[in-house]
């Protein structure tokens, strides 16, 4: 008997090795290395690149059971081979492949999945940016910007983001945008869950006429930092 419970344990540890293991071997890179590689495969068969992403996706766990149409949407407004393996490693180093997305997947309005999405990038996005993760930050928000391109919440914080960087002309262009799509939302307050729910994760505790000063405080502030740049080179 004791030789029995002394192998289970011995089974046991050997199976939080194997976890660990294949946590640390499933790096992001690893993981868009194995997806390119099945993605060559299909592009050599003369697939186009739309629909080996599709083939790709068709191969693994998790995504290969999504509907359809919402892979064809992912994969559409993320465009690129590149962005949708981001995408993917990402989903499933954050366990949003587990967790989220097949609920998301399951709505009928894709606009709004889409938009859901967005969300929950850019909720991860501002966290590394809060923890002065910015080139992590900058990966998220890229994503988030590609899924939902006309919005405050995907613009904004990416121009926040590009200012911490630096990165003023890019940080600029963002917040032209940003605050003139937050001026449109706040006319027409629309209603929809996963839009109204970015106000609160972006601060100012949800009160759109704080959070539209906090963003127009930095885009001032960026203002004069290239101005500053500008004159320090001239």
């Amino acid at each position: 008997m004791d030789y029995f419970f002394l192998w289970i344990l011995a089974l046991l540890a050997i199976i939080t090795i194997y976890r660990k293991l294949s946590t640390r071997w499933a790096t992001p890179k690893a993981r868009v290395t194995a997806l390119l590689r099945r993605y060559y495969v299909f592009e050599r068969a003369g697939l186009p690149e739309q629909e080996s992403l599709l083939r790709v996706l068709g191969t693994r766990s998790g995504w290969k059971n999504l509907p359809p149409p919402f892979l064809t949407e992912v994969v559409s407004r993320l465009s690129s081979k590149e962005d949708v393996f981001r995408f993917v490693s990402l989903s499933e180093g954050y366990g949003y492949i587990q967790r989220t997305l097949p609920d998301i997947a399951k709505k009928e309005n894709l606009e709004e999945a889409m938009a859901e999405i967005a969300c929950l990038l850019g909720k991860l996005g501002k966290q590394l940016q809060d923890e002065g993760r910015f080139k992590e930050a900058e990966f998220v928000q890229r994503l988030a910007l590609r899924l939902q391109p006309d919005q405050y919440f995907t613009n904004l914080p990416l121009a926040v983001t590009y200012y911490r960087m630096e990165q003023y002309g890019d940080a600029i262009r963002l917040f032209k945008r940003g605050l003139a799509q937050f001026e449109k939302f706040e006319k027409e307050v629309r209603p929809a869950e996963p839009i109204s729910e970015a106000a609160g994760w972006l601060g100012a505790d949800g009160n759109l006429g704080e959070l539209k000063a906090s963003y127009r405080n930095l885009y001032d502030a960026c203002l004069k930092a290239k101005r500053a740049e500008g004159e320090k080179r001239g």
